[in-house]
């Protein structure tokens, strides 16, 4: 890891951060890239270690869930990728409920209220989406690798807005000015901790934790996936990550995959 960074990161300012966390990663910062997932990928096929990071202050050609497109822009974003390497023996279900959870502990550790979790993969603040997890696998003589690629909303982009159609949450919003750098090894460090919890005891394990920040609990949804479109109420999340949707009559369905959405209550 550098030293300093000019026009980059602070990287004396992320080591102290990263605490005792920052023997187990190596930072690789970039002024723009096409997708930091793709990138990392590209360097875990080529024997890459555990705990290898790509930070991009710009993303051209981020990539998303179901193949949308991930927004970034320059001042606006904390975009990055983490190269994770699981025991062979780990079963990776409920691994992006994991990774969320530790983004959400970490922002909350740093004294961000309003945090929540929309399963399967989006941070929220104060009711609306801070950010996203995208989770892609790497096959090679190591075994699985994990490419965990996250972004947050720093500030706000009235682009984004209008190419979203939607109104996004921010890290600007709270009372807290934080440097990226602080916000970055907060969330490292975290996920240290918490991977490694999942490794040794399973999604199970943090599945109450996960619970308590779940912010569509109770709430009416449509789950729309592959296998069709379905409503009720939102429940909890089950020891494999899946979410339990109550249909009504007492019945309820377990949902592996899919994009939730809230039904709007009538006026």
């Amino acid at each position: 890891m550098p030293d300093s960074s000019h026009d980059g990161l602070n990287y004396p300012l992320l080591l102290l951060h990263l605490g005792p966390a920052r023997t187990r990663f190596d930072v690789d910062w970039l002024a723009e890239c096409s997708s930091t997932n793709t990138l990392l990928l590209e360097r875990a096929t080529r024997g890459a270690p555990s705990g290898s990071v790509l930070v991009a202050n710009h993303q051209t050609t981020g990539r998303g869930r179901r193949g949308r497109s991930w927004l970034s822009s320059p001042g606006c974003s904390l975009t990055f990728s983490v190269l994770w390497r699981l025991p062979p023996a780990v079963r990776s279900s409920g691994l992006s409920l994991t990774i969320g959870l530790a983004i959400a502990q970490a922002l909350e550790g740093l004294g961000i209220r309003g945090v929540a979790l929309k399963w399967p993969n989006d941070i929220w603040l104060n009711s609306r989406k801070l950010g996203g997890v995208l989770i892609e696998v790497a096959f090679d003589s190591d075994g699985l690798g994990l490419i965990i690629g996250i972004g947050l909303n720093l500030q706000h982009d009235t682009d984004w807005q209008a190419q979203l159609g939607q109104n996004s949450a921010a890290l600007s919003e709270t009372e807290l000015s934080l440097p990226r750098e602080v916000i970055l090894g907060a969330i490292l460090q975290q996920m240290a901790s918490t991977l490694d919890t999942f490794s040794r005891d399973g999604f199970g394990a943090l599945r109450e934790a996960w619970c308590t920040r779940n912010a569509l609990r109770g709430r009416p949804v449509r789950i729309s996936s592959e296998s069709g479109e379905h409503q009720g109420v939102c429940g909890d999340i089950g020891a494999d990550g899946s979410l339990i949707l109550h249909t009504g009559n007492g019945a309820h369905l377990l949902i592996t995959s899919g994009d939730v959405s809230l039904i709007p209550l009538p006026v």
